[in-house]
C-alpha cells in the first residue's frame, strides 16, 4: 500500500495587504496548492517570521484578532489531519503559593540542610513525584515524594541520601541534579561535582553520570566521569562545564548545559551538545546557543541553569539569569538552538523585602496537569524550594467547519474548536483562528498551519 501526502500550507506565504482576489478561489484536491491569500484578516497581521499574530499599534498588541481562510479542496476525497505550531501562549505570569517555601531542610534529614537544585520526576504509576536535591558540601543527593494530585506537600525518602560524593574530581561535593527518563524503571541522573582541577584554570566544575535500574532509588555511576570535557582555551565552555539538561527528542537526546569561558569573571552562558544514547556527546559547533554582551551591566552576569519542555514542535526554556542577582526569564526555539526570548522580563521576579525569596530566584522546574502549569524554584541561599502556578495571558482557538460541496453552504457543518492533529473526513473545509491575549505587551504566534491529505 503506498500513501502519497499533499501539503497544503495556509499561513507561510500570505501578503499583508489585504484579501485581494485570486484567479481560483478554491484549490483543485490534486495540487496542494498554497494560498498566497486569506479569505479575511482582523486585527492580525504576519510578523517578519511569517507568524500570524495580533495586529500591534502604539499601545500594544490587541486584545483579540481573527483569519478566515479559503475554502480548501482535501486530496484524496477527505482523510487526513490539520497541524499547526503555537508560540506564546505558555504562560509568562506565575502566582506564587502564598505558603512558600513548601520544602527545605527543615522537612529533611538531618543529612541535609540545604535542599538545592531540585529536579522533579514522574513516578512510573504517574500519579507520584519524586523531586531530587542536594546537600552542602560531603552531603550527596536525596529525594523526596508527593502525590501528583498535592504538588505542596513533599516527604524524603528514608533512603537518602542515595547518592554521595567522593573526594576525586567531584571534590566531595555533588549537587544540581538532573534526572530523566530512559524507561520506566532505567532512570539517569546527570550531576555535578565541585572539584575539578583543569589545566585551563576557570571553574571548577565538571558533571557526571549515575543511573539507577529501579525507578530512582538506588545508583550507580557511569564511568569515572568527567562525562563531558571543557573545550580549549578560546572556546565558549574552556571555563567550566556543569549542571546540564538533557531532553529526549524523538532518537535525538539534546543537552543544554552551563558553561563559561576562561577568565571571563562571571561571564558565564548555555551550550547545546547533542547525543545518540545520552551518554557520548558532540557540541554544537555554532555554541554558545544562548548569551549575551557580557560587556554591558554589572561584573556578575550568568545565564544558566535552565528547564527544557518540548511539546507540539516547539521548545520552551526557563532559565535562570544573574545580572547581579537572579531572576527566571523565558524563551522558545523551533529547534532548541535559535531562541527568542520572552518579551515578558523576567517572567517570575524577586518577592518583596523580608521574604524568603526577597533578593533571587532561580533553578526553576516545569511540569503540566491537565492544563494547569506549575512550577518549582528555589530563593534565597539556593537552599529552599518554591511553588507557583502560570497565568495564561494569550491563546490560540482553531476551528474548522466541512462539507461535500466545493463553496460552504447549508450543508456544511457549524465551526467547531479542533486540536491539533485534528481528522479530517470532508473533501472540502474552511479553517478560522482566533488570538486573544489580555497583555498588550504579549501577542500568540500560530505558524506552519497546515492541511495534510494522505491518498492510499
Amino acid at each position: 500500500m503506498h500513501r502519497r501526502a499533499f501539503i497544503c500550507v495556509i499561513l507561510a506565504a500570505f501578503s499583508q495587504t489585504g484579501p485581494a482576489a485570486l484567479a481560483d478561489d478554491v484549490a483543485p484536491a490534486t495540487n496542494g496548492a498554497v494560498y498566497k491569500q486569506p479569505a479575511s484578516m482582523r486585527d492580525v497581521a504576519l510578523d517578519q517570521r511569517g507568524r500570524l499574530r495580533l495586529a500591534k499599534g502604539d499601545k500594544g498588541y490587541a486584545a483579540a484578532g481573527e483569519f478566515v481562510s479559503r475554502p480548501i479542496a482535501v486530496a484524496g476525497g477527505g482523510h487526513g489531519r490539520v497541524d499547526w505550531i503555537e508560540q506564546w501562549t505558555t504562560p509568562q505570569r506565575w502566582k506564587k503559593h502564598q505558603g512558600n517555601p513548601i520544602f527545605g531542610p527543615e522537612l529533611s534529614g538531618k543529612w541535609d540542610t540545604w535542599n538545592n537544585g531540585v529536579s522533579i520526576v514522574r513516578n512510573p504509576d504517574d500519579k507520584t513525584y519524586k523531586m531530587f536535591y542536594c546537600g552542602r558540601a560531603g552531603a550527596g543527593i536525596g529525594f523526596a515524594e508527593a502525590s501528583i494530585d498535592d504538588p505542596l506537600t513533599w516527604k524524603e525518602h528514608a533512603t537518602s541520601p542515595v547518592l554521595k560524593p567522593l573526594a576525586n574530581w567531584e571534590g566531595n561535593t555533588i549537587n544540581q541534579p538532573r534526572v530523566v527518563k530512559v524507561t520506566d524503571q532505567h532512570w539517569r541522573l546527570y550531576y555535578t561535582g565541585w572539584g575539578y582541577d583543569h589545566p585551563n584554570g576557570g571553574s571548577r566544575w565538571a558533571f557526571n553520570l549515575a543511573e539507577s535500574f529501579d525507578g530512582g532509588v538506588t545508583w550507580k555511576r557511569h564511568g569515572k566521569g568527567p562525562l563531558l570535557e571543557r573545550g580549549g582555551a578560546a572556546s565558549p565552555d574552556g571555563g567550566g562545564v556543569c549542571v546540564p539538561e538533557v531532553r529526549r527528542v524523538g532518537k535525538k537526546w539534546m543537552m543544554w548545559y552551563t558553561a563559561m569561558k576562561v577568565a571571563s569573571g562571571q561571564h558565564i552562558h548555555l551550550c547545546l551538545a547533542t547525543s545518540e544514547d545520552g551518554v557520548h556527546w558532540t557540541k554544537h559547533p555554532g555554541n554558545p546557543v544562548l548569551t549575551e554582551d557580557f560587556a554591558k551591566g554589572p561584573k556578575r552576569n550568568v545565564i544558566s541553569r535552565c528547564f527544557v519542555r518540548y511539546a507540539d514542535g516547539l521548545f520552551q526554556m526557563w532559565y535562570s539569569h544573574a545580572k547581579p542577582n537572579y531572576r527566571i526569564k523565558y524563551a522558545e526555539s523551533p529547534d532548541g538552538i535559535a531562541w527568542e526570548h520572552s518579551p515578558i522580563e523576567p517572567v517570575l521576579d524577586a518577592g518583596p523585602e523580608g521574604s524568603w525569596d526577597s533578593q533571587m530566584v532561580e533553578y526553576p522546574e516545569v511540569d503540566v496537569v491537565d492544563g494547569s502549569w506549575r512550577l518549582w524554584f528555589c530563593g534565597n541561599g539556593f537552599g529552599s524550594v518554591g511553588y507557583a502556578e502560570g497565568v495564561p495571558e494569550a491563546a490560540i482557538r482553531v476551528e474548522m467547519r466541512s462539507g461535500q460541496t466545493v463553496a460552504p453552504d447549508d450543508s456544511w457543518s457549524r465551526w467547531k474548536a479542533i486540536r491539533r492533529g485534528a481528522t479530517i473526513m470532508e473533501s472540502h473545509l474552511q479553517l478560522r483562528v482566533q488570538l486573544t491575549s489580555s497583555n498588550s505587551r504579549l501577542s500568540p504566534a500560530l505558524h506552519a498551519l497546515k492541511v495534510t491529505s494522505a491518498v492510499r
